[in-house]
């Protein structure tokens, strides 16, 4: 099959999540939100696609490195969160997401994934 057709399906697919996800925030209810980000439909469809390309070992450390840095995106949520209480909301943006990249790097030099 076409690599760029693989390209274009994980473009549809990814942008088809936020876009749901969106919608059931402003016509469902926004508590479902978290239930819908939290389906891991991204991560089997990339691990899908990378054991299609690459194989087996490269699908299997990909799940290795997502369960580590997963403990990573809990930190950035609840930082997020937490930094919304006593700033704006951009601010408590960049802070987190400034904060989530230096816990990602040192993890990634310490255990060398």
């Amino acid at each position: 099959m076409n690599p760029i057709f693989y390209y274009i399906l994980q473009f549809i697919l990814g942008g088809a999540s936020v876009i749901i996800i969106t919608l059931i925030a402003k016509h469902i209810d926004p508590k479902y939100t978290g239930i819908a980000y939290a389906l891991p439909v991204i991560l089997i469809l990339a691990v899908i696609f990378i054991y299609l390309n690459q194989g087996l070992e490269i699908a299997q450390k990909t799940l290795k490195s997502t369960f580590v840095y997963e403990f990573t995106l809990v930190y950035f949520v609840l930082a997020f969160y937490l930094f919304l209480q006593w700033i704006n909301f951009w601010w408590a943006l960049g802070i987190a997401f400034i904060s989530w990249a230096i816990i990602a790097t040192l993890i990634q030099l310490i255990f060398k994934l």
